[in-house]
């Protein structure tokens, strides 16, 4: 089976530079109060995983199992379905035509599986539209040579539009829509190799107005708008297998690395309140080598791991509540419903019965 184009992660564990391909994917996070994180975690045959946690990934739960690669995955703007690739085809796992993924959406439980694409080539990436009626994802349909466009379609699934017509050896990848939803903003690569150079673009839905907004060196990867529209975070390459995290305006500009002294960090993407930066990191906390998602701020300060713990955790996305959301958070027992008050999270009301 044939992922997206993979990234390569160097990993610290006890002191020791373990080395990983990690396929990647960009996002864009819609403004809100920050929610709960969707991620992908290889399970014990080796195979991604789909699994949603809190923010700080306690009370994680597997979304997706079995024979399948399933991972990638990106909240609705509602919170109420995840969008997400998978080689999964009805329980006939790993049986689609070779070098072939489709797009998906589930609740975040995991119920009410619904395939959108319809199996012809490698499509993934997916990513919503502000107002959750679209879906836009990158696709090669089949080409032999597995070059890529943008292509967007109904959330519900349906018939495809194609918005960028690359000429090879161009090819396109993980476009996310603006915070306006009037752009997308996605990766231009010469050629289809994983070290091929890239760069960020931006076009408008009907393809018109591109724009080029870094340059192809560094090497381009994941990338995320800032929910108020006016920076881009991503990754690129400056010294070949070890990535960084730089912002650069959304209108284009020189780009500011965030992480020029670090191990390699990947897979940025920002909170959903514009306050940090969420980003797959390696490096040392006293002495001990540490890989794990991370927050830090806009500018690169006040890096902190989520967790105490070594998780290989790729691919995060960060859920948006809007304002004034109520949330039902189970319990045990107990089915606990949520409510904004004075901007922190509060119990408002228990269903259930206490053992």
């Amino acid at each position: 089976m044939n992922w997206r184009r993979p990234t390569l992660i160097l990993v610290l564990f006890a002191g020791v530079l373990t080395a990983f391909l990690v396929p990647a994917l960009s996002r864009a996070t819609p403004p809100g109060r920050n929610g709960r994180i969707a991620y992908m975690v290889k399970d014990r045959a080796g195979r991604y995983q789909v699994w949603v946690a809190n923010p700080d990934l306690s009370g994680a739960k597997k979304l997706t199992h079995g024979r399948s690669d399933g991972g990638w995955a990106v909240w609705s703007p509602n919170g109420k379905r995840l969008a997400f690739q998978s080689d999964y085809q009805g329980g006939r796992a790993n049986r689609l035509p070779k070098h072939s993924t489709n797009l998906f959406v589930m609740n975040p439980d995991g119920s009410n599986l619904k395939r959108l694409t319809d199996s012809t080539g490698v499509s993934g990436d997916a990513a919503w539209s502000p107002n959750g009626r679209l879906i836009a994802f990158d696709s090669d349909r089949g080409s032999r040579r597995r070059f890529s466009a943008i292509y967007v379609m109904r959330a519900t699934g349906g018939k495809l539009r194609r918005v960028t017509r690359p000429r090879r050896p161009l090819s396109d990848y993980k476009p996310r829509f603006s915070p306006d939803g009037t752009h997308l903003l996605f990766v231009r690569a010469r050629g289809t190799a994983e070290t091929a150079p890239a760069a960020l673009f931006s076009v408008r839905l009907d393809g018109s107005d591109l724009h080029r907004l870094t340059s192809y060196l560094p090497r381009v990867d994941d990338s995320d708008w800032s929910p108020d529209g006016k920076q881009i975070v991503f990754e690129a390459y400056p010294h070949g297998p070890y990535g960084d995290i730089y912002v650069v305006p959304a209108t284009g500009g020189r780009p500011v690395d965030l992480t020029p002294d670090s191990y390699g960090q990947a897979d940025p993407v920002w909170s959903p309140d514009g306050r940090k930066i969420l980003f797959l990191d390696n490096g040392y906390v006293n002495g001990i080598g540490r890989t794990g998602l991370a927050t830090m701020n806009p500018d690169g300060s006040a890096i902190h791991f989520l967790s105490s713990k070594n998780l290989e955790a790729h691919q995060p996305d960060w859920e948006a509540i809007s304002p004034g959301t109520k949330l039902k958070v189970r319990n045990g027992p107990l089915t606990l419903l949520l409510a904004p008050v004075n901007g922190v999270a509060r119990i408002v009301s228990v269903r259930g019965r206490k053992e």
